[in-house]
């Protein structure tokens, strides 16, 4: 197995000429420079952490200290424009993962564990799911690049970028290089193209320093902190049912139980992960923040109960937090000019969104082929800047304007239920009804209903779920709305509400 590339560096260390430089190591990063590396472009990859690799995949969980990865120990699941580009793009790279234990579900592995003879129709294929723990997936990504990208394509470089340096340009400026501190000292990269993948806490404003303004930034709150907790199965037991069914390879379930989220993922060989997810200012919720509150708080919600008892598994990890999140947007170009030519920016470096909806590094792959075909197809600087920007606008950007309605949404109930009320009766004091909650009701009813009963309301949901639909396609569809309202009607009398509610949950917590 190869190392990571860290040439040697010091104050008078002759620079480096690649064509790309892409800051930032982890899976945005290592998508954008494989993308240019396979178009016949030489990169760069500079990564702020500078720890060694462990000896195996098994031990990257376990060992590897990727502090600059803040979501690598909680939940993922890889959705579908991720699996198919690595199908495409990576064949042998897919038949890495799944040769080390990462796990497929397809859309025809769910329909047939939910109806008794389905009908499949083109496209199908396409819905796929890859369950992997994220330390997994990244280590098996890095060191398959080190292992097949010659040296000359390709270096990994462990430092941190300080400066970006850029000259004047046609009345603005270019991009053309950056300088990287190392463990030895200083190294200067030249490359007309700078990617910065570093992340949601990127550090572009120092590296463009005070002559050149920083990207703007829009931030609306996800309304939620996360905790998430990994389990290894013991010897002998397999996954239980997930939602009455039998749990398949790389399956999900969950609950949203309106002042608090509860997620199952299946993993990479034999292991599971709960995530835990609540309104930061609902400060008795914290209590799952702590390894206690959180174990008492997986026996209290009945999806998770039967994944923690004690003859099915074990704990790998502890209780890891993750907080301060907001959907958030950088915008590298401002009234169509790039503010500095040749700087682009991908994955939560630019757009970051609610991580719960698990869309990150699905959307982050996708940039980074975009971008790559962007320089491949444009010349031009400032064509090149309005290129990507354009692809963005349609990829990315409808996502991240769903997401930021939705977390509204979904905080204005949460606030609700903290008062004691309750966000579902659309019945208002004097009789007449609201017909915004009762909306509501009707699609929350009628779609856990219709996606049991109906292959083309599943379809539908999980198309949209896996970014191969845009959001808001249910709405142009009156079939939908037809099966909905069935769904609604035939349940309406049921008492469906999530369980425990939020005062038995915290009773439940809270017990001595």
């Amino acid at each position: 197995m190869k190392t990571a590339v860290s040439p040697r560096a010091s104050g008078s260390a002759p620079a480096r000429r690649y064509d790309v430089v892409v800051v930032g190591g982890s899976i945005a990063g290592l998508a954008a420079a494989m993308a240019f590396c396979q178009r016949g472009l030489t990169v760069a990859c500079v990564e702020r952490d500078a720890t060694p690799m462990p000896a195996d995949h098994l031990l990257a969980f376990e060992q590897w200290r990727r502090d600059g990865a803040g979501q690598i120990r909680h939940s993922h699941v890889l959705l579908a424009p991720l699996v198919n580009a690595l199908r495409r793009d990576l064949p042998g790279f897919f038949d890495v993962l799944t040769a080390a234990g990462a796990e497929v579900l397809t859309f025809r592995d769910v329909a047939r564990n939910t109806f008794e003879d389905p009908e499949f129709v083109p496209g199908d294929d396409a819905i796929t799911f890859l369950s992997c723990r994220r330390a997994v997936f990244e280590f098996l990504l890095r060191r398959y690049m080190l292992d097949t990208l010659g040296r000359d394509a390709f270096a990994f470089i462990q430092g941190d970028v300080r400066t970006l340096h850029a000259k004047a340009d046609g009345g603005g400026r270019r991009a053309t290089g950056v300088t990287v501190k190392t463990g030895r000292g200083s190294l200067e990269l030249n490359a007309g193209i700078v990617v910065d993948a570093s992340g949601r806490n990127t550090r572009v404003a120092r590296w463009l320093g005070a002559d050149i303004e920083p990207p703007a930034l829009e931030e609306h709150p996800c309304g939620i902190f996360y905790t998430s907790r990994f389990y290894r199965l013991k010897d002998g037991a397999d996954y239980p049912p997930l939602d009455g069914r039998a749990s398949l390879a790389g399956g999900v379930a969950g609950v949203d139980l309106g002042y608090l989220k509860a997620g199952i993922f299946r993993s990479d060989n034999r292991t599971f992960s709960i995530t835990l997810a609540a309104d930061p200012e609902d400060e008795p919720l914290r209590v799952v923040a702590r390894e206690r509150g959180f174990d008492l708080a997986t026996r209290a919600v009945d999806v998770a109960r039967p994944w923690v008892e004690e003859s099915v598994s074990a704990p790998i990890s502890k209780v890891y937090l993750y907080g301060n999140l907001a959907n958030s947007r950088r915008r590298y170009v401002r009234s169509g000019r790039p503010l500095v030519r040749g700087l682009f920016a991908i994955g939560d470096a630019a757009i970051h969104t609610n991580p719960i909806a698990g869309r990150g590094c699905a959307l982050a792959w996708l940039s980074a082929i975009e971008l790559a075909e962007t320089l491949e197809a444009e010349s031009d600087p400032a064509h090149r800047a309005a290129d990507f920007e354009a692809r963005i606008e349609r990829l990315v950007v409808p996502w991240y304007e769903h997401q930021v309605q939705r977390d509204a949404e979904a905080l204005a109930l949460n606030k609700a239920l903290q008062r004691g009320e309750d966000p579902f009766d659309f019945h208002r004091p004097d009789g007449t009804v609201d017909e915004e909650i009762r909306r509501r009701v009707i699609f929350r009813k009628g779609l856990r209903y219709a996606t049991r009963e109906s292959i083309e309301v599943m379809r539908l949901l999980f198309r949209q779920v896996n970014l191969l639909d845009p959001p808001g396609v249910r709405d142009e569809r009156p079939d939908l709305a037809r099966l909905l309202l069935e769904g609604y009607q035939k349940t309406a009398g049921e008492d469906d509400a999530p369980r425990p509610g939020r005062a038995e949950f915290l009773e439940a917590v809270q017990a001595p």
